[in-house]
């Protein structure tokens, strides 16, 4: 992210590709996810889980939480029978007590029968859980899933939508603490569904383009990933993360951190007022070597 007095941008929000599971796998036809499922088909859900039992008790059939999982997701999914879904992701639960990803399961049922905020403690648990599994897939590939059903929840990926809209912006650059420069521009902010993104349109008062920002929420580190592009230089993707902190009154905080293309680690401060609907003050700082914060631009805008 640039540091020069030229800084039209207002580093936020989200790229949260996410999508609450409900995958479509076929059962492995001599599993024992198979063969419940079977007899579920033919005499209901109840009949299914004593044919489980049944299994694990007299056959000594190889049993996973997996294969309970996916009987869980086919029935809630393609027999739309959300009743026996419930059953089977609860036995699931019963069965591996240990394991995250049938709380992880349980939570996905509870979010498509619409009761997010129970949904929201299994998923916690589930989180909690996985954080330090010894198991590479809970630790590496669930928890940070898992984590991003809690913060889509809690509509994380989405906090910072008012600033969407088209803003004027009287903008002043410091240098040495004394006022540099007077710039004025343009910002058009738009999120978009799709890509669940938060995405920054810059561009100077004669509306050439100043580049663009994509801000993406990254739910296991509590944080936003930026990455701008600018068309005036070929220099790929500039990233950065910045920690949000809500102080209250309708302020934030920004912690924006960043490495210089010579390999300099960075650090500013953004501070942000919501004055109105139609009004944001935003002020940047830049950490000096000596450790305190010196002010560098300060924006003005209004819809």
């Amino acid at each position: 992210m640039k540091t020069q007095l030229k800084y039209f941008g207002l580093p936020c929000l989200i790229l949260l590709l996410f999508v609450f599971t409900g995958f479509a796998q076929e059962l492995p036809p001599n599993s024992i996810g198979n063969e419940v499922y079977t007899a579920y088909k033919a005499n209901g859900i109840d009949k299914a889980i004593s044919k489980y039992h049944q299994l694990k008790k007299k056959e000594k059939k190889e049993l996973t939480q997996a294969d309970l999982n996916l009987v869980g997701y086919k029935i809630m999914n393609e027999d739309k029978d959300m009743d026996a879904a419930g059953k089977i992701f609860k036995l699931n639960m019963e069965e591996y007590p240990k394991a995250a990803n049938p709380y992880d399961s349980y939570g996905d049922y509870l979010v498509a029968k619409g009761n997010e905020k129970e949904a929201r403690e299994y998923f916690k648990k589930s989180a909690e859980m996985s954080k330090d599994s010894k198991d590479d897939w809970e630790k590496n590939t669930l928890h940070p899933q898992t984590k991003s059903k809690i913060a889509k929840i809690d509509k994380k990926d989405k906090q910072l939508n008012f600033l969407v809209g088209d803003w004027n912006i009287d903008a002043k650059g410091y240098q040495d603490g004394k006022e540099a420069a007077q710039m004025k521009g343009n910002d058009k902010v738009e999120y978009d569904e799709n890509a669940n993104a938060l995405i920054f349109h810059h561009f100077d008062d004669q509306q050439n383009s100043e580049g663009m920002r994509i801000l993406a929420y990254d739910a296991v580190d509590d944080e936003f990933d930026v990455a701008y592009l600018s068309p005036s230089s070929l220099q790929g993707i500039q990233m950065s993360s910045m920690k949000m902190k809500n102080v209250g009154k309708n302020k934030y905080e920004f912690m924006d951190r960043y490495t210089t293309r010579n390999g300099k680690e960075m650090t500013m401060k953004h501070e942000m007022e919501r004055v109105s609907d139609n009004e944001i003050k935003w002020v940047i700082f830049e950490k000096t070597d000596e450790g305190s914060w010196q002010k560098v631009y300060a924006m003005d805008m209004k819809k």
